[in-house]
């Protein structure tokens, strides 16, 4: 089996070679050999002249003032016509994609027809950074680019805080939350300003905070709204809480003359959590518990009235009054 494979390759490497061997056959080679390289002269001499061609490149408007609005019939694109050698206008077809050409409208003349012109050197200098040093640029459209905007009404309004935050078991946002930016100006149309009152964060949760904590967190504007401020930066009072109890009487501020009321208790218990730093400074002095005369004649019949707090310090939570009602009865004083 082994000798007939051996002999069926050497009688293909025969043929091969008594093929290759035939005059013809080597004419032909001996032909394309000088066809290709005759065509790769040509092909190098061709490139090395001077050839035109149309670019286009899109166009960005930069460092727009937050009070103004670009209309949207500004040019979006520039098409050029340059002139260069055949291998550089090769290159700039196999790059394809330019970069846009940036105008900075801030940096440019206002005039009193509230258009901002770039004229034609300006454009001539932002393209040619484009553009290979040998490159001639014989024609740009449009000539010149006149940049049209409209003046934006503004309002200031509040930023309200959407962030949800958790904090590690025994700690408490403190305080509230503090806003770098806590009212910002914003520009729009009047129709679409009148529509708002505020403007929200983007929605963002913490978790397991055990701290003061400071992030920053972006502005949720409309389509069509613009501010000076993109982000707000945000400061979370967080600390470590405690539990403590304190004793309050039941007040009636209002008893009117010839009425006698009696509580029982006339004392409560209230039962809340605090900061730990703050443990020792809080008093009954900064709760209050003060149930109008009316209230206690709207219960009259049962005698007995749910109790609340009056007053309390902000950073004061998870409040429980015991007990939460009390008993009570209203005597009307006899006149001698």
């Amino acid at each position: 089996m082994q000798s007939k494979f051996i002999s069926a390759l050497k009688s293909m490497f025969r043929n091969t070679g008594d093929f290759f061997r035939k005059q013809q056959w080597k004419e032909i080679l001996i032909f394309l050999f000088f066809l290709l390289l005759s065509s790769g002269f040509w092909l190098l001499q061709t490139l090395q002249q001077n050839y035109e061609r149309k670019i286009e490149l899109p166009v960005r408007y930069k460092n727009i003032p937050s009070e103004w609005i670009l209309q949207e019939d500004n040019p979006g694109k520039i098409s050029i016509q340059v002139k260069d050698k055949g291998t550089t206008l090769i290159y700039y077809l196999w790059k394809a994609n330019f970069s846009p050409v940036d105008i900075s409208v801030s940096d440019l003349y206002k005039s009193s027809d509230q258009s901002l012109r770039v004229t034609t050197r300006m454009l001539e200098t932002m393209l040619s950074k484009q553009m290979i040093a040998s490159t001639s640029i014989l024609s740009i459209e449009p000539r010149e680019i006149v940049i049209k905007y409209d003046s934006l009404s503004s309002r200031l309004v509040p930023v309200v805080v959407n962030v949800v935050v958790q904090t590690k078991p025994g700690f408490q946002v403190s305080d509230s939350i503090r806003v770098s930016h806590p009212e910002i100006h914003i520009y729009g149309s009047s129709k679409m300003l009148d529509t708002l009152d505020h403007i929200s964060t983007k929605p963002a949760k913490i978790e397991n905070v055990s701290g003061k904590k400071e992030l920053t967190v972006a502005l949720d504007l409309p389509a069509g709204v613009k501010s000076d401020y993109e982000t707000v930066k945000l400061t979370i009072p967080v600390e470590e809480y405690t539990e403590k109890r304190i004793h309050l009487p039941v007040l009636c501020p209002d008893i009117p003359s010839g009425y006698a009321l009696r509580v029982f208790p006339s004392r409560v218990e209230v039962v809340c959590d605090i900061p730990l730093s703050l443990f020792k400074e809080l008093t009954e002095d900064e709760f209050e518990i003060q149930i109008p005369f009316c209230e206690f004649q709207e219960y009259q019949s049962t005698g007995k009235l749910p109790v609340r707090l009056a007053k309390k310090p902000s950073w004061v939570v998870n409040t429980v009054i015991i007990p939460d009602e009390v008993e009570f009865i209203i005597e009307q004083l006899k006149h001698d």
